[in-house]
């Protein structure tokens, strides 16, 4: 008596810290396992899959919400293998007990016991896939504590993440776009059943492998839930005999270079802005285009929208895998001598401040400045030209007559600016700004081009959501019009174009940007390590393939803008009477400091006041007191005049 004493202690003491410890585990959070690891995926605007990069293990598998899946689907699901999966706690004792029957009345289980949480931790984790009964054991205590801390919501999304569809195929949004090319949301009847069906077996009961398998599952699993879901017999009739799909197709990859700029954040789905259609006939036209081209000249292009700022297609190379044109860079973001795709910007400023008017008549002759004697691109020179002729012809004379007049520091402050700073470590361009001396990316030489053309809207380029607009602008509407203006023409067939070309130092860089009536195109052609070409030209190489692009995509010539007669032959200078007195801040600019100094030019013999107080002494550096908004008056004679411009530092 006294040992079974010690015995039924030994035993509940036992029991008690299995007990215990069961209970103590189960409060403990459970691991994601494979959770983890998730493919990454680009969609189109439209939805569509333009770039898709698998798992570490190989595996196309994607995160899903409940949202992402046809309702009607979980139903079916749940109707199939788990009826009492919204009432149990992840393991269902009646069906325990119902195979458990079974198995001593037939010597074999004919109905099973997994719950849709056994089977979720299933997959979770990979050790808890053996037949043996200590592992049934563990899934079934892991589905209690699975149950315990996440929803019933949640576990069908991992359930839903991880599912396999037959080969690298995980997960419910991989299974229809793979089976079906289409999201879950809305699925047929047919597709449903064959998505719950394929789980079970997903290499035996692959339709385009094991068709007869596949088409006897599906009609299984339908003949099961019929009666559970109240189906219409004669809808489920049609379904029965309805085939399945015949083959499994994988995505395509487009937009390589965004996939790779997009791979160090941590969000792993990304709905961008590109149309999948134009992203593809782009990377068409640059492959084609640059089988005319000698290594190792390469190609990018990009389409944005106006106002918007939302790319709607991005190539940052052709032929992405060459070694010899050194396809893996992406070009959009390498920085680069931009020609003289700036000098609608220098006109724009001239013309904004008063210094040029819209009909204004240069010179282009001979200059020699300080050492630098620049010439012509055809090493001639015109004489006088008016101001459209010059900007067409892209003559470097007249332009840089501009600049001189605008102050290249200042202009070249400004863009630093309007760019976030991306400027700050490159040395003073100088009058060269006019004529490629500052180095640009193709995304900055765009944003610049928005700001042209949409001045006070997006200047920026975004990739998902529009660019907010801003008050940070570079010219007036005004200005911007009369610069479209003149950058309008007629082509020989009579097409309205608009558009810049550039071409580097040596034809290293070749520029096209076109102006369209809602976006604007980028073409570039150079050579990755800036070494000379002989042939490469804005007009002669870029132009073309921007050109070929806008009719490929259907994309509208810009609309003249209404301009008077009298602003056309009006110069905007300021009159004897009173002239300019501010040259520097501009009106309404922005400036970016890194100290509280900031440059000020403008009319000797002035009385100078910064926010209404006197400024006593030099006035070439005038220390700001507060960040935001300031107004810098200048008095002279009897006239006046104010700016006011916000500063940043």
């Amino acid at each position: 008596m006294r040992a079974l004493k010690w015995i039924c202690v030994a035993v509940t003491v036992s029991l008690t810290t299995i007990l215990g410890g069961l209970t103590w585990y189960i409060s403990q959070p459970p691991e994601i396992g494979r959770l983890k690891d998730v493919s990454r995926v680009l969609r189109s605007s439209e939805g569509q899959i333009l770039n898709l990069s698998l798992t570490k293990n190989g595996y196309w598998r994607e995160p899903v919400t409940l949202s992402d899946v046809d309702p009607k689907l979980i139903d079916l699901l749940v109707a199939y293998e788990d009826q009492r999966f919204w009432e149990h706690k992840g393991v269902d004792l009646k069906a325990i007990a119902r195979a458990s029957g079974d198995l001593l009345k037939f010597g074999k289980i004919t109905s099973g016991a997994s719950t849709l949480t056994m089977q979720t931790v299933r997959l979770l984790d990979n050790r808890l896939r053996e037949r043996t009964v200590a592992v049934k054991i563990r899934q079934m205590v892991e589905a209690i504590r699975l149950d315990a801390h996440w929803t019933k919501e949640e576990i069908l999304e991992a359930y839903f993440t991880l599912a396999p569809y037959g080969g690298n195929i995980e997960g419910i949004k991989a299974a229809t776009e793979a089976w079906f090319q289409k999201s879950p949301t809305n699925l047929t009847l047919n597709e449903m059943a064959m998505l719950v069906a394929l789980p079970q077996s997903p290499e035996r009961r692959r339709p385009d492998r094991f068709p007869k398998e596949a088409f006897k599952a599906k009609q299984i699993v339908l003949t099961k839930v019929a009666p559970r879901l109240n189906l219409d017999a004669s809808t489920v009739g049609e379904v029965l005999r309805e085939p399945l799909p015949a083959r499994l197709l994988r995505p395509s990859s487009h937009a390589l270079h965004l996939a790779q700029r997009l791979s160090n954040h941590k969000q792993t789905s990304y709905q961008t802005s590109l149309h999948k259609n134009w992203q593809h006939q782009i990377e068409n036209i640059l492959s084609s285009e640059i089988k005319s081209h000698r290594e190792p000249i390469q190609a990018a292009a990009t389409v944005v929208e106006r106002k918007t700022g939302l790319v709607r297609a991005y190539v940052g190379s052709a032929e992405y895998g060459s070694e010899t044109r050194k396809g893996a860079i992406n070009y959009l973001t390498a920085l680069r001598s931009p020609g003289s795709t700036l000098k609608p910007l220098i006109y724009a400023k001239a013309l904004n401040r008063g210094l040029i008017a819209y009909d204004h008549i240069f010179d282009d002759t001979a200059l020699f400045k300080s050492g630098y004697r620049p010439t012509n691109f055809n090493n001639s020179f015109s004489g006088k030209i008016g101001l459209k002729e010059a900007l067409l012809a892209s003559l470097n004379i007249p332009a840089i007559r501009a600049i001189e007049q605008v102050g290249p520091d200042l202009l070249q402050s400004e863009l630093d600016t309007y760019l976030d700073g991306a400027l700050n470590s490159q040395k003073d361009a100088g009058l060269s700004l006019a004529v490629g001396g500052l180095y640009l990316t193709p995304e900055q030489l765009i944003s610049i081009y928005m700001g042209i053309m949409d001045p006070g809207y997006a200047k920026t380029i975004s990739f998902e959501a529009p660019a907010p607009s801003t008050q940070m602008t570079l010219i007036s509407k005004s200005a911007s019009d009369q610069i479209l203006s003149l950058l309008i023409q007629e082509m020989s067939n009579g097409e309205r174009v608009a558009f810049k070309t550039g071409t580097s130092y040596a034809r290293q860089d070749a520029w096209s940007i076109q102006i369209y009536d809602r976006h604007i195109v980028l073409v570039w052609l150079g050579t990755p390590d800036n070494e000379s070409t002989s042939h490469l030209t804005g007009a002669g190489s870029a132009f073309p393939v921007s050109l070929a692009i806008g009719r490929s995509l259907g994309l509208r010539a810009p609309h003249a803008p209404q301009l008077s007669l009298a602003n056309k032959a009006k110069s905007l200078r300021p009159t004897a009477a009173c002239p300019n007195l501010i040259d520097y801040p501009q009106d309404q600019t922005w400036i970016k400091s890194s100290t509280q100094h900031i440059k000020v030019i403008g009319a000797s013999g002035s009385q100078w006041f910064l926010n209404g107080q006197k400024i006593e002494g030099d006035i070439s550096q005038v220390k700001i007191l507060e960040p935001g908004i300031n107004k810098l008056s200048a008095l002279r004679s009897n006239c006046s005049q104010t700016h006011e411009f916000f500063v940043h530092f």
